[in-house]
């Protein structure tokens, strides 16, 4: 009997071994867009260290797994070339899930729900902007975002114009009269003081989450190169550690931490 339990204890320890010993001695890198994509991760203007939603739980996921963890801010386009080929970066770090992604990248579990938001310049539209469905947004002569980002969620039949190549780009083109309104997710709109204390415009802009989505938020995701074995390992043991943090209750401090919902 005893030398059974000693077996099964040492099948225990093997296999919790295996699980990330492909990690010892390992760097994991992960990117995201170049100013930064608060809450996920940005820059403290103190301390200039790079933090995060995303920072802090990855942190916690490769936590005494033997692996050491970077992180880069690049411009988008570049950091989705680098993680694709799964060389230069192993991961994004804040994605949202097309059926075209999905074709090309690995996604990890859901980690974050973020909310559709719309935003417009208070000093045009002074008595307000009523938004209610996806054709009140199509009625506008110009609706903005970011280069590179997906916006097939909001439901529009009508083009955005993406131009803007940062969220400070994003608003001065609304507050220049360029754009009537800008798409952004709500709690990265609410967070971009934190990488930008001194954005311009940021003030003026009144609006909030899009009706028709306000019980339906798009999910994040880490994301990584597909074709890869070591990848896949990757996003397995991310995905593991995941569930573990979740039932520790770490991970709704984490949400706590940068204002997410937490049930």
């Amino acid at each position: 009997m005893k030398i059974i339990i000693c077996l099964c204890i040492l099948l225990i320890t093997s296999t919790a071994f295996s699980d990330n010993s492909f990690l010892k001695n390992k760097t994991v890198t992960g990117c995201e867009n170049e100013e930064g994509y608060p809450p996920f991760i940005y820059r403290d203007t103190e301390s200039d260290q790079l933090e995060g939603y995303s920072v802090d739980l990855l942190n916690q996921v490769f936590k005494d797994s033997g692996a050491t963890v970077k992180y880069s801010l690049l411009p988008w386009k570049r950091c989705l070339k680098y993680m694709g080929k799964g060389k230069i970066m192993d991961l994004v770090l804040a994605a949202a899930s097309t059926e075209e992604r999905r074709k090309q990248y690995l996604f990890s579990d859901a980690f974050s729900e973020v909310h559709l938001a719309y935003f417009y310049d208070r000093k045009k539209y002074y008595n307000g902007l009523s938004i209610e469905t996806p054709n009140d947004l199509d009625k506008l002569a110009t609706v903005c975002g970011m280069r590179g980002f997906v916006y097939g969620s909001y439901g529009l039949t009508s083009k955005v114009w993406q131009q803007a190549d940062d969220f400070q780009q994003l608003i001065t083109l609304v507050a220049k009269d360029r754009c009537d309104a800008l798409l952004i997710r709500y709690e990265v709109f609410k967070s971009l003081t934190k990488a930008n204390p001194d954005i311009k415009y940021y003030d003026r802009m009144k609006g909030g989450i899009i009706p028709w989505r306000k019980d339906n938020p798009i999910k994040f995701y880490f994301m990584a190169a597909k074709n890869s074995a070591y990848h896949k390992q990757l996003i397995d043991f991310i995905n593991k550690r995941m569930k573990q943090i979740s039932g520790s209750g770490d991970f709704k401090k984490i949400k706590e931490k940068y204002g997410f919902m937490v049930d």
